[in-house]
């Protein structure tokens, strides 16, 4: 195998087109680099530069190799830093439910005890989130169950359930439908606006809720945030659905109206990680906290429930 610095000499040669330069960058002599890409050349059986007492100029084999010698070097030093800082970093990818009512709670149980670990969270598609984990780009995945298992590689991962949530009806005070609260016909005749990851939910209502949303044409509007679709149901007669810690606040600040939705199944928030991660401190760490911020919000939220009608 070719020791990775004698590419790094001929990037520097090639860069500088000068072994002279090259030597006084890398803190080496002349005849320390000449040796070394004249190794290289031996070793691959090919030219790279042709030399003069005036000039390097990179042969055709130095020109396709240069372009890959660079990635190589980069690929050597992400490389170098997630092996060196992969104790220091924590890296997650999920939807809003989790990332905007249980994250900031379990960050600061989290920064308590491994104050030096530092936490990046992305939200994206859960197909592609679960690839950036097989390919170890992130430590944990945070969806829907459900959709978490029927996910692709999921024979090479562990999930574990973090937390159920109520999905509940939410609207402007005042808002027409609440006198036909307990008429899904009639609730299904106003604009609805879904978040896109109710779409995951969809092998799991009753059949006879798909069909009338599809006779109604329900939802108008599938935006993927919560937040979202919460602030359009405050300015306008449009009606959503989310789960009931995300619209806690709303609620209690008296921006929306929140109902129970029949036939709606609970939304199982649960985590999906490497099976050979649940060995490692930080990750296990980081799942304590997210369930005891969960157990907390659940206990909050069944008493809310309680209020509704």
């Amino acid at each position: 195998m070719t020791d990775l610095r004698l590419i790094l000499y001929f990037e520097v040669v090639y860069r500088l087109l000068s072994f002279s330069r090259a030597a006084e960058e890398l803190h080496l002599t002349h005849s320390a680099v000449t040796r070394a890409i004249k190794s290289l050349e031996d070793a691959w059986g090919t030219q790279l530069f042709y030399r003069t007492t005036r000039s390097v100029v990179p042969t055709e084999a130095g020109e396709r190799l240069y372009p890959m010698a660079v990635e190589l070097l980069a690929f050597a030093e992400t490389v170098h830093h997630e092996t060196v800082s992969g104790d220091r970093e924590l890296k997650l990818v999920g939807g809003p439910i989790a990332f905007d009512i249980l994250l900031p709670t379990a960050i600061l149980a989290f920064s308590e005890a491994l104050p030096q670990v530092r936490m990046r969270a992305d939200v994206m598609p859960p197909h592609a989130a679960i690839e950036e984990l097989v390919q170890r780009r992130v430590h944990v995945v945070l969806f829907n169950m459900s959709t978490l298992q029927a996910m692709p590689h999921a024979g090479r991962l562990q999930f574990q359930e973090i937390m159920t949530d109520d999905f509940i009806m939410a609207c402007r005070p005042g808002h027409p439908a609440l006198d036909a609260a307990d008429d899904l016909a009639r609730l299904l005749e106003f604009p609805w606006a879904f978040p896109g990851y109710l779409h995951y939910l969809d092998g799991q209502l009753p059949p006879g809720l798909t069909k009338m949303m599809e006779r109604a044409g329900a939802p108008h509007y599938t935006l993927y945030s919560p937040t979202a679709c919460m602030n359009l149901s405050m300015i306008s007669d449009v009606m959503t659905i989310v789960p009931l810690s995300l619209a806690t606040a709303h609620l209690q600040a008296g921006h929306v109206v929140g109902r129970r939705v029949p036939g709606v199944p609970k939304y199982h928030l649960g985590a999906a990680f490497r099976r050979e991660a649940d060995l490692e401190p930080n990750i296990r760490h980081f799942l304590d906290c997210l369930s005891t911020a969960a157990r907390e919000m659940e206990r909050s939220n069944a008493e809310r429930m309680k209020s509704f009608n």
